[in-house]
């Protein structure tokens, strides 16, 4: 027994390899499987693919891409104005707008984005509503379908490939059936939860009035879970667009291809323009498909209101018994007389906003563009004048100014004239003559701090630079002159210090901006301004011997080795840094000020939320001005990233800061005139 078991024990059998001498042939019987139901359900498959071919042409071909992009922008915006507001149809048309100019095709690919999600959740919701109803009504069928749906929401995301390629093969029909599948689970979880939540008495009360079944499910359990599946509608939709960037491996189409595409290549400007656009396709789906929870209407009742310019839901009439009949009203009150302080600021906000409108259409430059000469070398050579709305003139800060002369111009006369005392709810029209001037100033100060070409040809600022900036000083000193003295209030040393912080935060951004690239010129052939220098004066003057010829053959060859960048303090680019730390020490100062003399917040608020919207407003104009002239190969560089985010984390915290003081004034107002 003894030399048996010995034996036995050193067969090998504890090594891997005696496994590997047992195989269930598990993934042969699938296979097996597989082809036998591609022979023998062709047409069965072939019917579950209609809906989704039909729907996916219908929808992307006939509908996204067949509409111009302007009125496809126009759509979104209508549909945000009747689903929430103007402010959502707005910033959707401009998500959508943006993801257009990320790149060639973009719009495309976005177009085919929304698509394939738009299928998908009509697809769940026509699937997992009634069935969702089915599971709540039925506590068996919910029973088998829990575990059902668990495993489906367990599997990993890329075995739902597998079968979806052996059944379906790949491309965006392949795509969109993964899609649904992985994103059809919340859609019945949570209409079956919206309907068991609904109150057994309020159902028992239907049923008692002789309500049927159907009626019952119709009139009171779908409306009163009406929350509950508009966000399992929302989940589809969230899941779904998750879901696209994973079935680009079985060429799914949409934007999920640039990303696989960027991934592959190696090439981070191409995924992160991708992974933005796929950002901004997620924020503008789920901002539509997301109800108000203040507002309980149907979609109907909301596009009613919406085109009649109702947007409060109307107070349910109460059951009280009618009060007695009001007296006759009196004469309406004369507006009262136009206040000092508004006077004051409402004819400098006008005189100063068409001092700024006028200042567009004068003379910006005289000679060489001094932005187009950057990004369209042709216009090194120009001469002539351009006014500030022309590309080769002020371009974008010209139209800037432009459009805040006539906003401000406009809220100035409505205060002259007593329609409004105010800008804004939460912004007093001393505030805001500050506000713009400020944002003026500093938007001037900054473009008069770019530098020309080396290249360009003589060029010298018109008088419109000049009377712009001198507009914003108008608009800056009328505020200061109509000042009012706001309720101080009590400011908590917490929030000083993270005033502070945030600040502090903001001004570094802006300096790492200011040393970043500004200008990237990647053409095959691109010279740096020395080499073009030294190859015009040798082509002028040629050296004797026969050396022209080599030394132009050698100075190309470098100009070949590697781009032309510009950082923001490079002598031979725009020179943006310097402009930039000016804002950033202004921004620094004010935020210090406002640490030392909290009492003075108002101020100090307007102040730096002009400052931050100047430089917003300078970076914004410098890119969008460069691109509308750019030729191939030559871009703005990555200075503008972190500029931007400092410039929107002080924007977004001072207007936070600025609605809440205007909440808090209004409710002391509220309580004093209560207890007078």
């Amino acid at each position: 027994m003894g030399v048996v078991a010995e034996s036995w024990f050193d067969s090998g059998w504890r090594n891997e390899e005696w496994l590997d001498r047992w195989e269930i042939p598990f993934g042969r019987w699938v296979e097996e499987s597989i082809d036998w139901l591609n022979i023998e359900g062709e047409s069965v498959f072939n019917v579950f693919k209609w809906p989704f071919e039909n729907l996916l042409d219908l929808i992307t071909d006939d509908i996204l891409l067949a509409i111009p992009w302007p009125f496809m922008l126009l759509v979104f915006v209508v549909i945000g104005f009747l689903v929430r507001d103007v402010k959502v149809g707005l910033g959707a048309a401009a998500g959508i707008f943006l993801c257009g100019v990320l790149g060639p095709d973009y719009w495309r690919f976005t177009m085919q984005t929304i698509g394939i999600i738009l299928v998908a959740v009509i697809v769940c919701v026509a699937i997992g509503l009634p069935y969702g109803v089915l599971c709540a009504r039925n506590d068996r069928v919910w029973n088998i379908t829990r575990p059902v749906l668990d495993g489906m929401q367990l599997v990993h995301a890329f075995t739902y490939l597998i079968a979806i390629i052996f059944f379906f093969g790949t491309g965006p029909v392949g795509g969109t059936v993964a899609t649904m599948v992985f994103a059809l689970p919340p859609m019945i979880r949570l209409t079956n939860l919206g309907i068991r939540q609904v109150p057994g008495d309020v159902v028992e009360a239907a049923k008692s009035y002789g309500a049927s079944n159907l009626r019952v499910l119709t009139d009171v359990q779908l409306p009163l879970a009406r929350p509950a599946i508009m966000t399992g509608v929302n989940q589809v939709l969230l899941l779904s667009l998750s879901f696209v960037g994973i079935i680009a491996v079985i060429a799914g189409g949409g934007l999920g291809q640039l990303v696989l595409r960027g991934i592959n290549t190696a090439d981070p400007a191409l995924g992160a323009a991708s992974g933005l656009a796929l950002y901004l396709v997620g924020v503008v789906m789920d901002r539509l498909s997301q109800p108000d929870p203040s507002d309980d209407r149907t979609l109907f009742r909301k596009m009613g209101a919406a085109i009649r310019g109702r947007y409060v839901v109307p107070d349910v009439p109460s059951a009280e018994p009618a009060a007695a009949p009001e007296p006759e009203p009196v004469a309406r009150p004369r507006r009262p007389a136009l206040k000092p302080a508004m006077a004051v600021a409402g004819g400098v906000g006008l005189v100063g906003g068409i001092v700024a409108i006028v200042s567009a259409f004068m003379t910006w430059v005289d000679g060489a563009g001094r932005i187009s000469s950057y990004a369209r070398p042709d216009d090194q050579l120009l001469d002539g004048s351009f006014s500030g709305t022309d590309a080769t003139g002020g371009s974008w800060f010209g139209i800037i100014v432009f459009v805040v002369g006539v906003i401000v111009a406009l809220l100035s006369a409505l205060v002259l004239l007593r329609v409004r005392e105010r800008w804004s709810s939460w912004l007093p029209a001393p505030s805001g003559l500050v506000f713009t001037g400020v944002a003026v100033t500093g938007l001037m100060i900054f473009y008069l701090t770019i530098a020309a070409h080396d290249l360009a040809g003589p060029t010298s600022h018109g008088t419109g630079v000049y009377l712009a900036l001198v507009s914003g000083v108008i608009l800056l000193l009328g505020g200061l002159l109509s000042w009012r003295n706001h309720r101080p209030g009590h400011t908590k040393a917490s929030a000083v210090v993270v005033r502070m912080a945030l600040g502090a935060f903001a001004v570094g951004l802006l300096v790492i901006g200011s040393f970043s690239n500004w200008v990237n010129d990647e053409r095959p052939n691109a010279f740096t301004p020395e080499q073009q220098k030294l190859i015009d004066e040798e082509r002028a003057n040629p050296t004797p011997g026969g050396v022209s010829a080599s030394l132009i053959a050698q100075v190309i060859g470098e100009a070949r080795e590697e781009p032309n960048r510009y950082d923001g303090f490079d002598d031979q680019g725009p020179t943006l840094g310097w402009g930039i730390l000016i804002i950033a020490i202004a921004l620094a100062a004010v935020v210090l000020l406002a640490g030392v003399a909290p009492r003075a917040n108002a101020l100090w608020d307007a102040l730096t939320l002009g400052v931050a919207t100047a430089m917003l407003f300078g970076v914004a104009a410098w890119v969008v001005s460069f691109l509308r002239v750019s030729v191939n190969g030559i871009f703005t560089g990555a200075g503008a990233l972190p500029v931007l985010m400092g410039c929107g984390l002080v924007i977004g915290t001072t207007l936070g800061r600025m609605r809440q003081r205007s909440l808090d004034e209004r409710e002391a107002a509220d309580g004093a005139t209560a207890g007078a």
